[in-house]
């Protein structure tokens, strides 16, 4: 999943960038000029807006190219403008959530998991590949691909950091009961073995780093 934080406090904009990018690929931006090149040069799954941009209430004008964008985009709009009035306004315009300024860092991560619950496809698809995220089901052409119950596991690990290196250490961690066992091979393995069965494209290798799959 993809983030884009719009926020000129450059503090705030580092901590959040610093929390958030350990789960998800992240984008942080503190201009305005720059927040609209960023909204139309990707593709973002969730995008925080701060209100208040260098002294300017412009934030709010960033929601509809957004949404125009990516209609699934979740927005959340952060500002210390907290009274109802002005949380109607921003949600009128289209935002799916608004926090008031100061907040509690937990409450904004369950605000933004919330938001990519709510918004994550359940659907995928990748040319001839296609991925139901709720029942797991699996197709090439249409056809159902059977999978290994190890397989699986790696294609929905990756699946769940969606656009995000994720390194064989955090796979193997996420799929063994006993990592220490596992030989250093055997992601490679399973790796090579789900792109024979569905596409030798849809699983990236990042050199040195680990794999990802990209948004489709």
């Amino acid at each position: 999943m993809r983030i884009l934080i719009i926020e000129d406090d450059p503090d705030l904009r580092e901590l959040l960038e610093s929390i958030l990018s350990a789960k998800y690929t992240v984008d942080a931006v503190g201009e305005f000029t720059v927040a609209v090149e960023y909204i139309n040069a990707y593709r973002y799954s969730v995008i925080l807006i701060d209100r208040n941009l260098m002294g300017s209430d412009v934030g709010l004008t960033l929601i509809a190219p957004s949404k125009a964008k990516n209609p699934q985009c979740g927005i959340l709009v952060m500002s210390a403008y907290g009274n109802a009035e002005d949380k109607i306004e921003g949600l009128n315009q289209g935002a799916d959530d608004y926090i008031e300024k100061p907040f509690d860092i937990g409450e904004l991560l369950a605000r933004i998991n919330a938001l990519s619950r709510r918004f994550t496809p359940s659907q995928l698809v990748w040319d001839s590949v296609s991925i139901d995220m709720t029942t797991r089901q699996v197709t090439l052409n249409a056809q159902a691909v059977i999978l290994t119950k190890k397989e699986d596991a790696v294609l929905f690990t990756l699946l769940g950091r969606l656009g995000h290196i994720v390194s064989r250490d955090e796979i193997i961690d996420s799929i063994y009961e006993h990592p220490g066992d596992v030989a250093s091979n055997t992601i490679d393995v399973l790796i090579n073995s789900l792109r024979k069965k569905l596409s030798s494209e849809l699983i990236k290798t990042v050199k040195t780093r680990g794999y990802m799959i990209e948004h489709p």
